[in-house]
């Protein structure tokens, strides 16, 4: 299944679960711990409490409240949503097949284009 690089990036803004979508559990993890990490790192260099940190981490209503951990665990979360973007635009590209009669994006599980009707051979790899 192709997954679409848009829907991957939408769901990065929930940390990790873009990665999920695209079946990156560790990078999704990493994403999350390093999101976990700044939202602690800079909740002491602020004087924010931790708890505050890490609600504020895991919501935009969190981050929405105007404190002073707005822009770096913001620039997180933007940063996560543009990997599992280029995550899965690379995946698209690497994944896909052409009809070599009309040049189209083909399923190899039907046998055959579905816009042109050229059957296929198949061919183990």
């Amino acid at each position: 299944m192709q997954r679409r690089p848009v829907v991957a990036a939408a769901l990065a803004v929930v940390p990790a679960l873009g990665h999920a979508y695209l079946r990156r559990w560790t990078r999704g993890i990493a994403w999350l711990s390093l999101l976990t990490g700044s939202a602690l790192v800079f909740a002491g260099v602020v004087g924010v409490g931790v708890g505050d940190a890490l609600a504020a981490s895991a919501t935009w209503t969190g981050l929405a409240s105007g404190s002073a951990l707005v822009v770096p665990l913001g620039v997180v979360i933007a940063l996560s949503s543009a990997d599992a973007y280029v995550l899965a635009r690379r995946d698209a590209r690497r994944g896909a097949l052409a009809c070599p009669q009309c040049g189209r994006g083909v399923d190899l599980s039907l046998g055959f284009c579905w816009y042109c009707s050229v059957e296929f051979e198949y061919v183990e790899r």
